[in-house]
């Protein structure tokens, strides 16, 4: 092939670790790229106006390039609104959902989700699903995996599917593999939260951020079995009047740090660390009498198993 680029009193500039991802970007994502590499990139105004987007998917853009390693976002032009922070639907028209459908399985996809959730989707909730495959480039096993548990766990909406799959992407939980040691970690703490909640006496009430945070270190930090959180409740309740998780948090916290990781290990330990607390105390008082205390005791064992010359 034989060409030239023809200038003309305009050049644009573009790192060459963009080429790995032109296939896998949309046109709009790929209409920004162009636009930042030229003066339009300077406003939020002139992106949207030389790209032909709106502000929302232009953070979607912006987000994808970033994401790529192309772009280092230092600061975002206003007023772009922070990505994803109200989870609203990009406004996929019937000519990309149909370029879209036409070269992938997306169709499939939604009559599957649709299913799942017992529902007729609409066509706000159809793109839903289409961003999610062609704007997230999420798997389309990874996508009926999260539909399902939405389902599961008493959400069967888009908006909430969507919202969980934004976050989820986010934080670098993009494969199926992923996803799957997500859901059991979930599933695992609302287990344990439901205990917990009986034996606290909870009931209902929505938990307030550090009861959540407590949970989810004993839980998930910790991955302590219940019957360890039961233990230390009942230590806490030994020594105060009502419960408080902050409480308990402070005894967990020492057992954990003493590897203490199952009933078994606690039940080893609590004699021990009473004997030390007890042995601490008494090595304090005898400071205060001015004698060594590990020789008392020394000497006390010589006692004890007749080996004293006293006693021969």
């Amino acid at each position: 092939m034989d060409f030239e680029f023809l200038f003309g009193n305009a050049v644009l500039n573009l790192p060459g670790s963009c080429l790995p991802f032109l296939a896998s970007a949309s046109a709009e994502q790929l209409r920004v790229l162009i636009a930042l590499s030229s003066d339009a990139g300077k406003t939020a105004q002139g992106l949207c106006s030389a790209a032909d987007v709106s502000e929302d998917r232009l953070a979607e853009a912006l987000l994808f390039w970033e994401k790529a390693g192309v772009i280092a976002v230092r600061s975002r032009p206003a007023p772009i609104k922070e990505p994803y922070a109200d989870a609203v639907t990009p406004a996929y028209t019937g000519e990309d959902m149909a370029r879209i459908a036409d070269s992938s399985d997306v169709r499939e996809l939604v009559d599957v989700c649709a299913a799942i959730l017992g529902k007729t989707f609409t066509p706000a909730e159809s793109e839903a699903v289409f961003y999610l495959y062609d704007g997230l480039r999420l798997d389309f096993e990874y996508i009926v995996r999260l539909c399902k548990y939405c389902h599961d766990v008493g959400k069967p909406s888009l908006r909430y599917m969507k919202k969980t799959a934004i976050s989820l992407y986010d934080g670098g939980t993009v494969t199926v593999g992923a996803l799957e040691a997500f859901i059991e970690r979930e599933e695992r703490k609302s287990d344990m939260e439901y205990k917990i909640r009986l034996l606290y006496g909870i009931g209902e009430r929505v938990l307030t951020p550090t009861e959540k945070q407590c949970i989810a270190r004993w839980v998930i930090d910790w991955n302590l079995p219940y019957e360890v959180i039961e233990l230390g409740y009942y230590q806490m309740m030994a020594s105060i009047p009502a419960p408080k998780m902050t409480y308990e948090n402070k005894i967990l916290s020492t057992w954990y740090n003493e590897g203490c990781r199952t009933k078994e290990d606690v039940e080893n330990y609590l004699p021990k660390g009473k004997q030390e607390y007890e042995k601490k105390k008494q090595q304090e008082a005898a400071k205060d009498i001015g004698f060594d205390l590990d020789e008392f005791f020394a000497a006390a064992t010589l006692r004890g198993d007749g080996s004293s010359e006293s006693g021969t």
